[in-house]
């Protein structure tokens, strides 16, 4: 569901993925390599180990696992993670301009500015995975410059929202810098914001209205 809703929302397209830690052990789950993200079914999950082989189900897995895998080692607290490649986040980091709280959305995401993974080339090693964590440290979210970005959370659904909200605050933040200097969060306004932002129930919230939209969409039909 949460492939399919994040295709529904345009922030993955014929590449990018979300996968989930099987509770209490290193074995992840993740959509197969080939499969259209709009219509990933339940037969076409893969269970991959720690070291990223194959261990259950009938593809192989994305390219970029190494993303995933090697973020999960270093974050015992992260559930899932999404690997993205939304439109106005890769808009900002192509121009240098950082991601900066300055909307309610944004707010979820603490203290700017989100951190920038610098190079743009696909995430296949473990190395690269490794540099990519570091670079993403405590936080929900790092953008990868001119590809992407990375977003993790402590459930599918947080992950989801926290999807939803990063690049809803990449896309107000580019229109409100076309119309002159963006007045950004204060301290104590990003602290309020963020701690309603963050509760439970608008998490679950967003997830509910992305599910009801995917459905009227026709997409979470056969899930």
């Amino acid at each position: 569901m949460a492939c399919r809703m994040l295709f529904a929302a345009e922030l993955v397209d014929y590449s990018g993925h979300i996968s989930a830690r099987i509770p209490g052990t290193e074995r992840f789950l993740i959509h197969g390599h080939p499969v259209s993200r709009a219509e990933v079914t339940a037969d076409d999950i893969v269970t991959v180990d720690r070291e990223g082989k194959l261990v259950e189900g009938k593809w192989n897995p994305p390219s970029e696992l190494p993303m995933h895998i090697r973020t999960y080692l270093a974050r015992d607290d992260v559930q899932s993670v999404a690997h993205l490649h939304n439109r106005m986040v890769v808009v900002l980091s192509m121009a240098d301009r950082p991601l900066i709280p300055a909307s309610n959305p944004g707010a979820l995401f603490g203290p700017g500015p989100i951190p920038v993974y610098p190079d743009p080339a696909l995430i296949h090693t473990n190395e690269q995975g490794d540099a990519v964590a570091r670079r993403l440290g405590a936080g929900d979210a790092a953008i990868l410059r001119g590809h992407g970005s990375i977003v993790v959370g402590n459930s599918i659904e947080w992950t989801f929202a926290a999807c939803i909200d990063l690049e809803e605050a990449a896309t107000r933040l580019y229109y409100a810098s076309l119309l002159g200097p963006v007045r950004f969060y204060s301290e104590d306004e990003l602290n309020r914001v963020a701690k309603g932002r963050r509760r439970m129930p608008v998490i679950q919230k967003i997830w509910d209205h992305n599910v009801a939209k995917t459905k009227l969409a026709g997409l979470l039909e056969r899930v």
